[in-house]
């Protein structure tokens, strides 16, 4: 945990993400003072996932070319130019003629972020002795929720001080930063370049290799199987649905969808510490941590839908938060220490690539069913989602025992 090697890659990514903030409620801004108009506003995440999807899908052939630390390095650097590039276009240029061009940049830079997930997650194992793996994830996870609870918040809060043109310029800023500790990552730590077997293997072999290990792979499979139908579930906590749920279950003003959302963000920094805490607990019963969690995160799902208090509403969110924390700590680094090496990295771009995708085709659906059902309907619908998830979990809890040699 001490290791340069690790200090780097989070540091780094947390410069990175808290930067992928920043220029996004920057860009709100500016988008809204042209237009006025919120469809605008909405087309950036819609644009922002299906463009990281399409990035993950390249991953697996990237990674039998170049070491996974320089895909990091690389992927950075083009953001940090072609970010250079939005910032120069939206101070001198833009205007309402030409305002498209901003999503060409944010489809462009989400591509290469699309690189950086699925190879981070398997570089952490390499990097990481396999006794602190678990401290490490719920660490490294902990880092990523403190980011997303604070930098939307900050993010609006220096717009609102400074300005969104200055506030493009500090991204740039940390963007650099992020790509320098990317680069002496790789300078510092050597992983090999990924080879199959056959060194001639075809780019369609290396892009399906990932579903492959998934397909053949019985763990693998009801893990993939599972997080695809939480990630659909999980819709129900973007901004839009909670937005209703607030209003028209809880009857409360609309400060409580922030309140709730910050205890959702809680929960999920709370389950990380506890990860961290209890990292020996949890390696020695991980099949109960992956079982019971998801367990937890269907009951307090469920309770979230048929709840009208808003004290509740509030306990139930860091329930959940935490809950589906320590489950996915514990269910990453049993994939992390039970698949090959050369393997992970394109098991999780896959995986990346199917839970982006349903996520995005959720949040329409599920958006279309709040508007013709209500919000608690909608919760109910996702806790049943959940409810399966978990019992294929409990089915097929004997495959979370073994350990695969590396």
């Amino acid at each position: 945990m001490g290791k340069k090697s690790f200090r780097f890659l989070w540091m780094g990514q947390s410069l990175a993400n808290m930067g992928d903030v920043f220029y996004i409620v920057a860009l709100i801004s500016i988008l809204y003072e042209l237009t006025g108009s919120a469809t605008f506003m909405a087309l950036l995440p819609l644009f922002n996932t299906f463009s990281r999807l399409t990035g993950s899908l390249l991953v697996p052939i990237l990674i039998n070319r170049f070491r996974l630390s320089h895909i990091l390095a690389y992927s950075q650097f083009g953001k940090t130019l072609l970010f250079m590039g939005l910032a120069i276009f939206s101070i001198l240029l833009l205007g309402k003629e030409n305002i498209w061009f901003i999503f060409l940049f944010i489809i462009l830079i989400a591509f290469l972020d699309g690189w950086a997930n699925p190879v981070k997650d398997a570089l952490l194992p390499r990097i990481v002795p396999g006794s602190e793996l678990v401290k490490a994830n719920s660490f490294v996870a902990s880092v990523d929720q403190t980011i997303q609870l604070g930098s939307w918040a900050c993010g609006g809060l220096i717009v609102a001080v400074v300005g969104a043109s200055h506030t493009i310029w500090l991204t740039l800023a940390l963007y650099y930063v992020a790509s320098l500790l990317m680069f002496l990552l790789s300078f510092v730590h050597h992983d090999i370049r990924e080879e199959d077997e056959q060194t001639s293997e075809k780019a369609e072999g290396q892009f399906l290799a990932g579903w492959l290990a998934i397909w053949k792979t019985p763990f693998l499979r009801v893990i993939s199987i599972t997080e695809i139908i939480e990630s659909s579930a999980n819709v129900v906590w973007i901004a839009a649905i909670m937005y209703v749920y607030v209003a028209d279950v809880l009857h409360v003003s609309e400060q409580w969808w922030g309140y709730v959302n910050a205890s959702f963000f809680s929960g999920l920094l709370l389950g990380g510490i506890l990860g961290y805490w209890y990292a020996d607990a949890i390696e020695r019963h991980i099949q109960k941590a992956i079982v019971f969690g998801a367990f937890l995160v269907m009951l307090s799902t469920l309770l979230f839908g048929l709840n009208s208090n808003p004290w509740s509403a509030l306990m139930l969110s860091v329930l959940f938060g935490s809950s589906n924390q320590i489950k996915g700590v514990a269910t990453q680094t049993f994939v992390q220490t039970n698949v090959q090496e050369r393997l992970l990295p394109k098991v999780y771009a896959a995986q990346e690539v199917a839970i982006l995708g349903i996520f995005g085709l959720s949040t329409v659906l599920f958006g279309f069913l709040t508007d013709q059902f209500g919000a608690k309907f909608i919760f109910l619908l996702a806790a049943a989602l959940l409810f399966v998830s978990a019992i294929l979990l409990f089915m097929f809890r004997r495959l979370f025992h073994f350990k695969l040699a590396k």
